[in-house]
């Protein structure tokens, strides 16, 4: 069955999976949308319902997906395509590498939407995406006045993320809620991603934020 997606992904138009083709680009996205469209970048796509909706809604801007699993590209691109969405590619790549893909200043909004918290054991502690580094990198290609938002339904996550923010100084955080549902003017029913249907079944709280450049 894997196999089967690696073959796929490689035959689709909208997945760029070869590090030196997603590379080649850095700087040059709007080349490569043959647009100057602001660009909107989601990492982790977790199948595609929240940012293909997304795309649907805003075709002036350019969308771009990262996920390292072939499954998930190739759904995504499919369901996209689905729903007339055009204005998108997919990266197969790893988050470590946003500086390898944007330069300084590229990306307008950024969805960070309930990364594994790697919470288990303490090796794993190096795997989490929302550290200080990446964070450094994640502003740095971030436009000024552009926007992160975070999602997670890990209450100690959310705050050391939020944390991490404040020591740096790089970001202003704004629209912090502890019960996106209940306490945010910025819940859409409509947008919910897969996570956050089950978790709203399972009556747990959802914490969001948004960080500004």
């Amino acid at each position: 069955m894997i196999n089967e997606y690696i073959n796929l992904v490689w035959q689709d138009e909208n997945i760029l999976d070869i590090p030196e083709k997603i590379y080649e680009n850095k700087w040059k996205w709007n080349d490569f949308f043959q647009n100057k469209n602001e660009i909107y970048l989601e990492i982790g796509t977790w199948l595609w319902h929240f940012f293909a909706l997304e795309a649907w809604e805003n075709p002036d801007k350019n969308f771009i997906w990262m996920e390292i699993k072939f499954k998930r590209l190739f759904k995504t691109a499919q369901k996209s395509r689905d729903n007339w969405v055009k204005n998108f590619v997919l990266l197969k790549d790893f988050w470590q590498n946003i500086d390898k893909i944007f330069q300084e200043n590229e990306i307008a909004k950024t969805y960070i939407f309930f990364p594994d918290p790697w919470d288990k054991k303490d090796r794993q502690k190096k795997h989490k995406l929302l550290q200080a580094e990446f964070l450094e990198k994640l502003c740095s290609i971030t436009k000024k006045w552009g926007k992160v938002c975070f999602k997670t339904d890990h209450k100690w996550y959310f705050d050391e993320v939020l944390e991490i923010i404040r020591n740096q100084k790089l970001f202003t955080i704004e629209n912090v809620s502890y019960d996106y549902e209940k306490e945010s003017d910025l819940f859409d029913k409509q947008k919910q991603t897969v996570f956050e249907t089950m978790f709203r079944w399972q009556k747990l709280k959802i914490n969001y934020a948004e960080f500004i450049k």
